[in-house]
């Protein structure tokens, strides 16, 4: 699914002044493809992310997604597009502490009824995917960052959208947890051709993406 952001800016008031978090961005991203947005914190990245995921509305410019321009979009259709076509992973994994793995991965099933009765078995089948399977009754404290972070990922594939969007995935990971989380991340691109867009400070990340976008100030540099 392509995404297509024109003319992008985002201010930001803080009192009684404005902060310009973006600065007219234009990107295209097509459909399938392995993107990497770096930069030096506060230069907008995760802010160009909020903004394509519609978690975000934009100053100024459009948003297409699949084109379809969700710039100002009702909330309703937000929602139902954040729930159907993207999938979300974060550094801190925000799971939901007193369910277990297989019930953190099954809520977004459940609410988007997308499977009907088969969403049990597509919520286990998630979790063997991401090779976490034996661990379906655990709480996130009773899973290391590296497990808990494999789980929000089978949750972000929950309800099979075509676009993932990672923010600093491996931020809270040491080496061998970060290779593993990224090797996932590509068979998802490959096998699947998901379209993935990673927000990442890490040099060796952003060298297994296809693509690198750099950040700084609000304005994509290179």
């Amino acid at each position: 699914m392509k995404v297509e952001l024109n003319n992008i800016s985002k201010v930001y008031k803080m009192g009684d002044s404005s902060v310009h978090a973006l600065k007219g961005v234009d990107i295209i991203v097509k459909s399938g493809e392995f993107l990497s947005i770096m930069g030096p914190s506060g230069s907008g990245k995760t802010t160009l992310l909020n903004m394509i995921g519609a978690l975000d509305r934009p100053t100024s410019g459009t948003v297409l997604i699949g084109g379809t321009d969700i710039t100002n979009m009702a909330e309703s259709g937000r929602s139902r597009l954040r729930l159907n076509r993207f999938g979300f992973i974060f550094q801190q994994f925000y799971l939901l502490p007193a369910l277990n793995a297989f019930q953190n991965v099954h809520l977004p099933i459940k609410e988007s009824r997308k499977f009907g009765h088969g969403g049990r078995k597509k919520a286990r089948e998630l979790l063997e995917l991401v090779g976490v399977s034996e661990r379906e009754k655990h709480l996130p404290s009773q899973m290391s960052g590296g497990e808990q972070q494999r789980v929000a990922i089978a949750r972000a594939l929950a309800n099979d959208p075509p676009i993932i969007l990672a923010d600093e995935p491996t931020g809270e990971l040491d080496t061998e947890n970060s290779r593993h989380i990224m090797d996932i991340l590509r068979d998802l691109n490959k096998n699947m051709g998901k379209t993935i867009m990673i927000v990442t400070h890490d040099p060796e990340v952003a060298r297994r993406s296809k693509r690198t976008i750099k950040m700084k100030d609000g304005q994509i540099i290179k």
